[in-house]
């Protein structure tokens, strides 16, 4: 999974999105006109995310197309512009394209260009890094559909930003037809005011049909929500071992080091790098090797107690980080028992016996430090055990630690 993706599910806060489909709920008491209506909308789709250029396609009841809100910082189209366009103009263009579909659209550039080459549609207008188009449907009535659309990248919208725009354009579909059939109770109320109870009956039904539509996004915006904690956790996860990674060492590590310059914070540093790991990959393959770091991993985790850090640093290079008051004396014996732990012998697929030493790192801080400096030190020393014969621990000096 790449960092933009992780990245876009960091800043999505399934309140705000809640919220969002509330406010849209919410316009049908606002607006009083359609324009006004989707302006509103268009309002709240930018606090979910970057929607700057956006419109809205709808069907007349002949079928025709009507374009009642439309804003690009690109094109300077009025709506009555893409009113005045020829049925040949519209049928094919690239809104009329995706409307056949019926479905999400997500289109960039290099695709656009395709289908134009191939003569499927005809571009109005710049054409974007990414174009977005999500139908609106409500109660199997195919309303229209709402296009979101970026110059500036084309990879502006992550999976998970069109998965949570299509949810709310449930909800724009339901406001919408609410909102049409408001504004049709209205006309209608002016001309037949003998009918005002049954106005006020249906109108309650629209918004407790809405209500019952935001209960049920709600259930699926906890489950968006589940999967972002999936996420973040594979973020900070080491996916062989299950340790925790280099991502979540720094964050660590950093929260201590901002500690350390409020007051007095213990942290210890373990660099450990297995010996003689590298024959049992060449020998046995990497997948006898995979078997060899899980083992490993579980082992210094049962040496460990439940709070302190453990993460795989990547290849055969782990990282212990004890946050307590310890003196030297007891760090070697923690680290005597890790090696000890390590180098029993590790039974492979087919019954093959292997085996594998450890060299340890120590660095500690003296106050005020940073996660950098520090854990190059502790690998200072990891390096300086190696070349005094591994399968033991060496101290770095702390005094110098910056």
């Amino acid at each position: 999974m790449s960092d933009l993706v992780l990245e876009t599910m960091d800043s999505l806060n399934s309140g705000e999105v809640i919220d969002s489909m509330t406010d849209i709920v919410a316009c049908l008491n606002t607006s009083d006109s359609i324009q006004r209506f989707l302006l509103d909308i268009h309002c709240i789709l930018q606090k979910v995310t970057y929607a700057d250029n956006f419109y809205v396609v709808l069907y007349r009841e002949d079928r025709s197309l009507t374009f009642p809100y439309f804003h690009d910082v690109k094109d300077d189209i009025n709506p009555e512009d893409l009113e005045a366009l020829s049925l040949e103009e519209i049928a094919h263009s690239l809104t009329a394209y995706a409307l056949q579909s019926q479905s999400v659209c997500n289109y960039t550039t290099e695709q656009l260009k395709e289908l134009v080459a191939k003569g499927e549609l005809n571009i109005i207008g710049t054409v974007p890094k990414q174009w977005l188009c999500f139908p609106l449907v409500n109660r199997n009535n195919f309303m229209g559909a709402f296009i979101i659309q970026s110059y500036r990248r084309e990879d502006e919208y992550s999976g998970v930003i069109v998965d949570v725009l299509y949810t709310i354009s449930h909800v724009i579909s339901s406001a919408l037809d609410a909102f049409n059939n408001q504004q049709a109770l209205v006309e209608a109320n002016k001309v037949l005011q003998n009918y005002q109870s049954e106005l006020e009956i249906k109108v309650a039904e629209r918004t407790e049909e809405l209500e019952s539509s935001l209960v049920e996004l709600k259930k699926e915006i906890g489950i968006r929500e589940a999967l972002q904690q999936r996420l973040e956790h594979e973020a900070l996860h080491d996916t062989l071992t299950g340790l925790t990674n280099r991502k979540f060492l720094f964050r660590e590590l950093n929260n201590l080091a901002e500690r350390s310059k409020r007051g007095p914070v213990n942290v210890h540093i373990l660099y450990l790098d297995l010996d003689d790991f590298k024959p049992i990959n060449d020998n046995f393959g990497h997948h006898s090797g995979d078997i060899v770091l899980q083992e490993v991993a579980q082992r210094i985790k049962k040496e460990l107690r439940s709070y302190d850090v453990l993460c795989r640093l990547g290849g055969d290079e782990f990282v212990v980080v004890l946050s307590d008051p310890l003196e030297k004396q007891v760090l070697m014996q923690i680290c005597t028992r890790l090696i000890a732990c390590i180098s029993s012998p590790i039974q492979l697929e087919g019954g093959q016996q292997v085996q594998c030493g450890c060299s340890i790192g120590i660095a500690n801080n003296t106050g005020v430090f940073s996660a950098e400096a520090l854990l190059k030190c502790a690998d200072s020393a990891l390096y300086s055990s190696k070349e005094l014969g591994k399968n033991q621990a060496y101290f770095y000096d702390a005094s110098e630690i910056r």
